[in-house]
């Protein structure tokens, strides 16, 4: 596996282009990216008015709007798009206005803007702007500087998958494809196809070179794909009406129309789906156990006449399960959050403090990929917090982690050169004059009981005039599926839901009602200790065997022990296990503390987590499946040939796992919740498919039927 997620991985490289009279000019394919002359205004007359856009949001009343792109570029047609798209909410919010009493304020209006529609903005880009390249093209576009500043200071790194950016203040998400168009394609198939309701795309804007440039761009596989994800009414529009465009078009089903072109060109293409019966669109009759995976496929039943009083319940207030909370939150969909315990983060999520870094190895399996997207994915949160929100959470900035061997560094190190990935992760040999030590500079540690209080607070969870409520110290008692509806029984009280989301973790009774999945829990004590001259010695927090965190205030939080046996309360064993294992570390790097002179006398202090594992160490994420159902389906799986009109969903209605980090719950919390609600509100994951399947709880027990 692992040459072939590099040989994937090497597909995406960054853009090769010159500046020629102050434009970019791409050297790959000898085209310019945009005319010199009304670059916006191209934009658009092609894509905003050929496809109608503006008369189609006005028009077609529904809760997200899907526009796909092939070929990003600079991102120009996105940031016009955004800008139209916000002067079209804000005119719902304007007309809304007018119906409410008593919303006269600027808050007011945001705050009905928050029902808006939502749009999501899809692009395709093989050969993606570098960040300098990116700044230095978009300070053309001043007009842009609301949308282009987010775009830039959350600017994914330049390397193969999705790359999921939110404007939530916007009701837009841009999900980036930095992948090949045929790998782009398929993956977003895979997706629509494993989903009922299926998802499909509103718009297209075919924006790539010229084909006489970049045949790969055109062409009749491209125009079938495209009509796979398409519906009846979605509309495409690019500005070229060469043949090889138009005629493949056609034969997919689109009704094609030549309308003026921009300038000087004389014509441009515009198309609308009318019928998939045309398409040379092949039905497989079997299913191909070789590509195929239908066991993954899920139902959300989604009935939004249903009273019930709130849409989700979160089982779970750790970091996964306020995370999730979040998430939620910024798709305008309501949750209560129990907690068997009288706070939130008591579990594993209670630790004092808790670094994060991306595990990445050089073969860039399915872990350090998921990993190294969950890193960016937590990045861009906490660059976009503000001072006030920061406040108390970030414990230290800059993580020096310390490898095996100078062997094992050096590899990491020629892999961040071929990835493009320097600024994210740097030599530090000089510093601790170590050849093991790798620095993540925008990696750290964080109050993780912050973090979770200021999820809560984000998702305005148990505020006044909330419907979200927050249901601490309560056991849940019954749990019961009938009627299509959740029922959740505490003490005297039973509230319905139309999903539940298990976030528990290790030490919950709950987990093996709603999955049987073999995991293994490891125990994790860490140690906080004072009267130290460690906190100045330390530039910041460093990890090997323990991790070392240096709090700024004369105190240093050292963690953590993996151990089998259970014990909630502090171990002086363990500890002093921690310590000697920190201090043969210091050691190593030349740093003596007197503190570590008499290890058993440190006063026992610090805290104690239960970590949930799964057989693989990938998280358990998705929707829970039903034994039953895949166990009557694939039996024989291999050993028939499968009818493709007998695949089913697998899935329990309306009920989805988040659970299973083991220790990297800080790490992974964000990006898991955000595919979580993804399928929850089914809309468009920030993880490609492959990714999905290999975190999907039904995973395992495949593998038991292979």
């Amino acid at each position: 596996m692992s040459s072939a997620q590099l040989k994937k991985f090497a597909t995406v490289s960054p853009a090769a282009l010159e500046w020629r009279d102050g434009l970019p000019f791409s050297l790959e394919f000898n085209d310019i990216y945009f005319s010199s002359d009304g670059a916006v205004a191209e934009s658009t007359h092609v894509f905003i008015e050929g496809n109608h856009l503006l008369e189609d949001w006005r028009n077609k009343k529904q809760a997200t709007h899907y526009i796909a792109e092939l070929g990003f570029g600079c991102g120009l047609n996105f940031l016009n798009t955004a800008k139209h798209w916000q002067a079209h909410v804000n005119s719902i919010a304007q007309s809304n206005i007018k119906h409410e009493q008593g919303a006269k304020d600027r808050d007011s209006v945001n705050a009905i803007s928050k029902e808006a529609p939502h749009l999501h903005y899809l692009s395709i880009e093989k050969r993606p702007f570098s960040i300098s390249d990116l700044e230095k093209t978009l300070s053309l576009w001043p007009e842009f500087k609301d949308f282009s500043t987010p775009l830039i200071d959350n600017y994914p790194s330049t390397t193969y998958g999705r790359h999921q950016l939110s404007f939530s203040k916007n009701n837009l998400t841009l999900t980036l494809f930095f992948m090949p168009i045929e790998d782009a394609l398929r993956d977003l198939n895979s997706e629509f196809q494993a989903r009922k309701p299926q998802l499909n795309i509103d718009h297209w804007f075919l924006d790539g070179f010229a084909p006489s440039k970049n045949q790969s761009m055109w062409g009749e596989s491209v125009a079938q794909a495209i009509a796979k994800l398409s519906k009846i009414s979605t509309r495409l529009a690019t500005y070229s009406v060469a043949g090889v465009v138009k005629n493949p078009l056609k034969d997919a089903g689109f009704l094609i129309s030549k309308r003026k072109g921009f300038g000087s060109k004389r014509e441009m293409l515009t198309g609308i789906f009318k019928t998939s019966s045309s398409a040379k669109i092949p039905n497989a009759r079997f299913i191909n156990i070789k590509h195929d995976k239908p066991w993954f496929n899920f139902e959300n039943k989604i009935d939004d006449q249903r009273e019930t009083s709130s849409t989700v319940a979160i089982i779970g207030a750790g970091i996964a399960g306020c995370s999730l909370a979040y998430s939620l939150s910024k798709r305008n969909i309501h949750c209560d959050l129990y907690e068997k315990n009288s706070q939130i983060a008591s579990g594993a999520s209670g630790a004092a403090a808790g670094i994060f870094h991306p595990q990445i190895t050089t073969d860039m399996n399915y872990s350090s990929q998921f990993s190294w997207l969950a890193y960016q994915t937590l990045l861009r949160f906490l660059n976009g917090l503000s001072d006030q929100q920061s406040t108390g959470l970030s414990l230290s900035s800059g993580l020096t982690r310390f490898l095996s061997s100078e062997s094992v560094a050096n590899q990491l190190l020629e892999l961040a050169s071929a990835l493009n990935l320097e600024s994210w992760i740097k030599n530090d040999s000089n510093q601790f004059n170590n050849s093991r030590a790798i620095h993540y500079p925008h990696a750290g540690a964080l109050n993780i009981k912050e973090l979770c209080q200021l999820y809560l607070d984000l998702a305005g969870m148990g505020k006044n005039k909330s419907t979200s409520q927050i249901i601490m110290a309560k056991n849940i008692d019954g749990c019961e599926f009938k009627n299509n509806t959740w029922k959740l029984t505490t003490g005297k009280q039973q509230r319905q839901y139309q999903h539940i989301a298990y976030c528990g973790g290790a030490k919950s009774t709950l987990f093996e009602r709603f999955n049987d999945l073999a995991t293994n829990t490891t125990r994790g004590q860490t140690c906080h200790i004072q009267g130290t001259e460690l906190d100045k010695n330390l530039p910041g927090t460093i990890c090997e065997q323990v991790y070392l965190v240096p709090k700024g205030d004369g105190s240093v939080h050292i963690g953590a022990s993996f151990e089998e046996f259970e014990e909630d309360n502090l171990n002086a064993c363990s500890q002093q296990d921690i310590l000697s294992k920190t201090q043969d570390f210091l050691l190593e790097l030349g740093i003596t503390d007197s503190i570590f002179d008499h290890i058993n006398q440190i006063p026992l202090k610090g805290t104690v987590g239960y970590r949930l594992h799964s057989q693989d160490r990938l998280p358990i994420v998705g929707a829970a499946y039903s034994p039953a159902k895949l166990n009557d389906e694939f039996y024989q799986f291999g050993q028939k040939r499968i009818l493709s009109s007998s695949i089913s969903s697998y899935n329990k209605p309306g009920l989805w796992l988040n659970t299973g980090y083991g220790s990297h719950g800080l790490l992974y919390s964000l990006l898991c919740s955000e595919h979580v609600a993804s399928l929850i509100s089914n809309q468009i994951s920030p993880l490609t498919k492959s990714l999905s399947d290999s975190i999907n709880p039904a995973r395992f027990f495949i593998k038991t039927i292979k």
